[in-house]
C-alpha cells in the first residue's frame, strides 16, 4: 500500500479493475470466515454470554469501517453517545478492554478502548485508500489549525508534567480525551462530504441521545423507585448539555422547516429526554439551555418577528407562571425553578453546599495558576490546596480536575493551552455563525445553528462543570468538524441518481402541478416576503426626522 502510493500514476485497465476487485472480495470473504471461526471457538470455550453480542457487533462494524471509512464516522458518533460511565457502567464501547465492569473486558494490561481502536482503524483505512487510488485530498479548513494549535500545547501540558514528577498513568487520563477533539474534527471534516451524510449523522445523535433518554427513565423506575429524593444525579454530568444539542435540534427544525419525519419523531422522544435531563440535575445545563434558546429568539426575531410576538410573550408568561408556582417545591418538577434561585441568590442547602465547593476550589485554582502562569503545573500532578477541600475521595481525581474544566487548562498546560482554547472556541463561533447565514434556510442551516449553539453551550457549561471526558471531546469534534465542513459541503452538487426501473420518473423533468386547476403560464410565481411588524419610531427620532425633512425642503426651495 505505501509503495503503490509512491508509483507514477497510471489509468488502470479493465482487467485490473477486475482483478482487484475479485481480490478485495476474496479478502473479505477470507476474513469473515476467520472471525467467524474465532466467534465459534470463543461461544465453544466460554460458553453463551451476553459478551459475545458485543464482541459481534464490534467487529461488524470494523468489517464497515474496511468497506467505507465514512461509517467508521457514524459509528464512533453513534456507540459514543449511546454511552454513560454511571448509568451505564457495563456499556464496552467507551470503556477499556481492561475495566472488569465492561462486555468486552479482554485483560488488565489491555488500555485501549473500542473508540480508539475504531478511530486508529478508520484513520488506516482512510488513508489507506487514498494511497491505493493515489487520489489524496486532505481539507483543512479555518478551523483545524487552531485545534492542532491547541492540541500542541496540551502535548507540552504533558511533556512538562512528566518531567517534573507527575505520574505518567494519571497524565495520560488527564489529556487522553483532549485528542479525541482535533481527531473527530479532521475525520468528519474530511469524510462528510454531502448533505445526506449531515442528515444521516443528525438521525444517529437522535436516535442516540433519545436512547439515552429512555434509559435514564428505565434506571429512574427500575434503580431508584420513582424516587429523586436525595440523588444528585443519575448518570453524568455531560449528558445534561448532550442533550441541549437535542433540544437545540427539536427547535431548529421546526424553525426551518426540515423533514416532516424529524418533525415526527424529535418531539414524541422529547418526554424522555426532558425527563433524564431534569433527572440529571444540572444547574448549569438549564441555564446553557437557555442561552441557546434565547440565541434561537434572536434569530426568530430577524426572520419572522410576527412569530417572535406571539410566542414570546406568551411563553415568558407561562415561566413566570411556573416560577411563582414552584418556587419552594423541592420535587423533580421544581428542579428549573430552584436552578433560578440558585443563579439569583437563593440556593438550596444542597446546591449553596456545592457552590461553596466551587468556590474554594476556584480559590486553589487561581493559586496554582499565578505560581506558574506560563507553563502551569503540567498533566499528572496534584494541584496545591491553600484553602482546604471538603474531602469528596469517592471521585479519585478530585485532587486533579476540577470542576471548572476552563481554568483547568491554564492550571495544568499553561497560557498557551488556555489562549490556543480561547482561539479554537472563538474560531469556530466565527466560522459557525458564518455558516448559519451563509446556509440556504432548510436542513443545512437548522445544523449550522445547531452544531454552532452546541458548541457555545458546552464552553459555557465547562465554566461551571466538567467537560473534558470521553464523550463530550467526541461529540464537541465532531461538531466541529461539521461547522468546519458546512461551507464546501453546501456547494458540492449532489449526483443525479440513475433510474433502477423503467417506471421511476427521470429526475430531470419538470415537477407536477400543485394545483391542476392553476392556468400554467410556465413563469415560476415570485416567493412573497414573510410579512413583519414595523418597529416602533420613537417619539424623539420621529421629530428629528421631520426637523430633517423641513431643512432639506426648506434648502432646495432656496
Amino acid at each position: 500500500m505505501a509503495v503503490d502510493a509512491f508509483l507514477a500514476k497510471h489509468i488502470p485497465s479493465v482487467d485490473d479493475v477486475q482483478r482487484r476487485s475479485q481480490l478485495i472480495w476474496w479478502l473479505m470473504y477470507v476474513g469473515l470466515i476467520a472471525t467467524t471461526g474465532m466467534l465459534l471457538l470463543f461461544m465453544h470455550t466460554q460458553g453463551p454470554s451476553w459478551s459475545m453480542i458485543a464482541w459481534i457487533i464490534y467487529l461488524m462494524g470494523m468489517v464497515a469501517i474496511f468497506y467505507n471509512p465514512r461509517y467508521g464516522v457514524y459509528l464512533i458518533l453513534f456507540l459514543t453517545l449511546m454511552g454513560d460511565q454511571a448509568m451505564l457502567y457495563w456499556y464496552p464501547f467507551t470503556k477499556n478492554f481492561s475495566s472488569g465492569e465492561s462486555l468486552m473486558y479482554l485483560h488488565g494490561s489491555v488500555n485501549l478502548s473500542p473508540l480508539e481502536s475504531y478511530i486508529a482503524l478508520t484513520l488506516f483505512v482512510w488513508f489507506g485508500r487514498m494511497a491505493m487510488e493515489r487520489k489524496f485530498s486532505f481539507y483543512v479548513g479555518p478551523i483545524l489549525i487552531p485545534a492542532m494549535l491547541f492540541a500542541g500545547f496540551i502535548t507540552l501540558g504533558l511533556v512538562y508534567g512528566i518531567s517534573r514528577g507527575g505520574v505518567l498513568s494519571i497524565a495520560l487520563w488527564e489529556v487522553r480525551s483532549i485528542y479525541y477533539l482535533p481527531v473527530m474534527l479532521i475525520l468528519t471534516g474530511n469524510l462528510i462530504l454531502t448533505s445526506v451524510h449531515v442528515n444521516r449523522m443528525m438521525w444517529l445523535m437522535v436516535i442516540a441521545l433519545g436512547y439515552k433518554g429512555i434509559m435514564g427513565i428505565v434506571h429512574v423506575a427500575t434503580q431508584l423507585n420513582w424516587d429523586l429524593s436525595g440523588v444528585e444525579r443519575i448518570a453524568e454530568h455531560s449528558m445534561s448539555i448532550q442533550f441541549n444539542a437535542f433540544f437545540m435540534l427539536l427547535i431548529t427544525v421546526w424553525f426551518y422547516h426540515d423533514s416532516a419525519l424529524k418533525r415526527l419523531i424529535l418531539p414524541m422522544l422529547a418526554p424522555f429526554v426532558l425527563y433524564s435531563f431534569f433527572a440529571n440535575q444540572r444547574r448549569a445545563s438549564f441555564l446553557t439551555l437557555g442561552l441557546g434558546v434565547m440565541v434561537v429568539l434572536s434569530m426568530l426575531y430577524r426572520e419572522n418577528r410576527k412569530l417572535f410576538f406571539t410566542l414570546v410573550p406568551s411563553g415568558a408568561g407561562v415561566f413566570l407562571v411556573y416560577l411563582a408556582a414552584f418556587w419552594n417545591n423541592t420535587g423533580a418538577i421544581g428542579i428549573l425553578a430552584r436552578a433560578v434561585r440558585s443563579v439569583i441568590g437563593q440556593p438550596t442547602a444542597r446546591d449553596a453546599a456545592s457552590n461553596i465547593y466551587r468556590d474554594i476550589e476556584n480559590v486553589n485554582t487561581m493559586f496554582n495558576i499565578k505560581a506558574s502562569p506560563l507553563f502551569g503545573i503540567g498533566f499528572g500532578n496534584k494541584f496545591y490546596m491553600v484553602v482546604p477541600m471538603p474531602d469528596i475521595s469517592f471521585f479519585i481525581w478530585w485532587e486533579y480536575i476540577t470542576h471548572n474544566s476552563i481554568m483547568w487548562i491554564w492550571m495544568q498546560a499553561g497560557v498557551g493551552a488556555f489562549f490556543s482554547m480561547l482561539l479554537l472556541t472563538g474560531m469556530t463561533m466565527i466560522v459557525g455563525g458564518r455558516a448559519v447565514w451563509n446556509m440556504p434556510a432548510g436542513p443545512l442551516r437548522a445544523v449550522a445553528l445547531t452544531a454552532t449553539l452546541y458548541v457555545l453551550m458546552h464552553f459555557t457549561y465547562a465554566y461551571a462543570d466538567m467537560s473534558w471526558e470521553v464523550i463530550s471531546m467526541t461529540f464537541v469534534g465532531t461538531m466541529m468538524g461539521l461547522i468546519n465542513a458546512l461551507d464546501p459541503i453546501s456547494q458540492r452538487t449532489l449526483p443525479v441518481p440513475v433510474s433502477r426501473w423503467p417506471w421511476v420518473p427521470a429526475h430531470d423533468l419538470p415537477p407536477s402541478k400543485r394545483w391542476p386547476w392553476v392556468p400554467d403560464t410556465g413563469v415560476i410565481p415570485p416567493y412573497p416576503s414573510p410579512k413583519v411588524w414595523p418597529w416602533p419610531v420613537p417619539a424623539y427620532r420621529a421629530a428629528q426626522m421631520d426637523r430633517a425633512k423641513e431643512r432639506a425642503a426648506h434648502a432646495t426651495d432656496q
